[in-house]
């Protein structure tokens, strides 16, 4: 496979970051835990076999915070924490609903956009769900509380497979999005590893479950 790869995906993927400016953004220590103040979210130096590069802070909460994480075979796992709008202090089912629609549809539609860019198809969907008694317990509005899409492409001649999860903490969205080769068979098991880890860390016994088709 070749090298540099994830680092196109990245750009693919969330090329808004791009475009802020470099006095707009803040790094912190990457081999310590960051916990986010806004959602509780405590992100550790290693998830896994997944290692944190770097923690961005963005001085905009439109673009938030973005926890990055790598492995050794070329895989990458994001963790994006933002706003969508300043006055709401709850976001309801029906707005994280909307911005995962739309999100997922974006990805979808990548294909042509970028030269090395291969067809994207979107394979799975999963809601994201917890018991009555976390329902109870974080005084949310249903069992279900998040949803994940699972997408293949390639760039060039490497196959990849592509992870979009989407939640939201209070006012927050927290969006992960984890990349890793089709020719290595343990890295979907890596990356599942990831997302029910983080997932986890925001509500006990998560766990996703397959939306029919």
């Amino acid at each position: 496979m070749k090298t540099g790869l994830p680092l196109w995906i990245s750009l693919i993927f969330f090329v808004m970051v791009c475009s802020v400016a470099a006095q707009d953004v803040v790094s912190l220590p990457k081999n310590t835990s960051y916990a986010d103040d806004e959602t509780g979210g405590v992100f550790p130096p290693r998830i896994g076999n997944f290692t944190k590069t770097s923690v961005t802070k963005n001085l905009n909460p439109y673009y938030g915070t973005r926890v990055r994480y790598a492995n050794d075979y070329g895989a990458s796992a994001d963790v994006y924490i933002y706003s969508l709008d300043l006055k709401t202090v709850k976001l309801s089912q029906e707005q994280w609903q909307r911005h995962y629609d739309e999100v997922k549809n974006n990805i979808s539609h990548l294909t042509g956009k970028s030269a090395p860019l291969g067809e994207v198809s979107k394979l799975e969907e999963f809601t994201l769900t917890v018991p009555l008694e976390t329902v109870k317990k974080l005084a949310l509005d249903s069992t279900v509380v998040g949803k994940r899409c699972t997408f293949a492409f390639s760039i060039g001649e490497d196959p990849f497979f592509s992870e979009l999860v989407i939640f939201s903490v209070g006012s927050k969205i927290v969006k992960l999005r984890v990349t890793f080769s089709r020719e290595i068979t343990a890295e979907m098991e890596n990356a599942l590893l990831f997302l029910n880890t983080v997932c986890r860390d925001f509500f006990a016994n998560a766990q996703f479950i397959p939306i029919p088709k």
